[in-house]
């Protein structure tokens, strides 16, 4: 585990933060350099690790209830080009 520190703090307890992992991936022509950052208390990155799934659950949540309704849409105007065919 790198024990690298960084300037910035938790948001959540105000304790340093250390570098967990990184690697760079080649984007374009540009090479991008990713970090993962942890508190330094394990107690306060199991709750901030709990409020992010949390929050990915329901980004993915409120995505598949977008594409429910994208669907039912596009249903809804093939009833209505349907319905206009049968009437002429």
């Amino acid at each position: 585990m790198n024990s690298i520190t960084t300037g910035s703090n938790c948001t959540r307890c105000g304790k340093p933060r250390f570098a967990v992992s990184t690697h760079e991936e080649k984007i374009d022509n540009s090479v991008v350099t990713f970090t993962q950052w942890e508190c330094k208390d394990p107690e306060c990155q199991k709750e901030v690790n709990k409020e992010l799934k949390n929050e990915k659950n329901k980004r993915k949540n409120i995505l598949k209830e977008q594409q429910k309704r994208e669907e039912d849409r596009k249903k809804v105007i093939e009833e209505k080009k349907l319905q206009r065919l049968k009437e002429k």
